[in-house]
């Protein structure tokens, strides 16, 4: 009797964890192709090697290696990397393992890139130092429960690639309505295209 509660406990898990990251993978899709679309990337095809100049593809394993969530391509030789983590406060190891899991140059079709990685998580604990540390290997770990979490991607983005948009001289009180305003001209259909 044991055996066969163990059992179908371990199948209600694993139909549990399959449904989480089904639905994880939809709302990857959904924030961060809105998101990229926002701030003016265009949506492309994964790995489309003709295209290098400011625009993104969602859900991919360039290296063969580890999957991100998005890449964007912002010129020939540099690009982003973006991984959500919905981790917890608590759990610091888990979003630096994110931040360190990618490798800073990779080979694409003929052009070697210099890539970034921004994690985006579901909150920061209000002692942890996980930014700093992210920042010490190169990466950067963006807080989605605060409200203007967009305009630190934008601000971010100018830091490291040069980017230009009005979103990272806004004032915070203008973000909420200007974001519903943008997500209105996004076809949310676009980044999810078996549905």
């Amino acid at each position: 009797m044991v055996y066969l509660l163990n059992t179908i406990g371990s199948q209600t898990l694993t139909i549990r964890g399959s449904e989480k990251s089904l639905y994880g993978k939809f709302f990857e899709k959904l924030i961060l192709g809105s998101l990229l679309q926002i701030l003016g990337f265009e949506h492309v095809p994964s790995g489309d090697s003709e295209r290098l100049n400011r625009v993104f593809w969602l859900s991919s394993n360039i290296e063969r290696e580890r999957e991100s969530d998005a890449t964007l391509l912002y010129e020939p030789g540099k690009g982003i990397r973006f991984d959500i983590g919905f981790i917890g406060s608590g759990n610091t190891e888990i979003s630096l393992d994110k931040v360190s899991r990618y490798r800073r140059e990779v080979e694409m079709g003929s052009t070697h890139w210099f890539m970034v990685t921004i994690i985006l998580v579901d909150r920061i604990g209000e002692r942890s130092n996980i930014e700093h540390l992210a920042q010490e290997i190169g990466g950067t770990i963006i807080q989605m429960s605060a409200g203007y979490w967009p305009q630190k991607v934008a601000r971010t983005l100018n830091r490291i690639l040069g980017f230009e948009h009005v979103l990272i001289e806004m004032e915070q009180d203008d973000i909420e309505d200007y974001l519903k305003q943008k997500l209105q001209e996004v076809s949310l259909v676009n980044f999810l295209p078996n549905t």
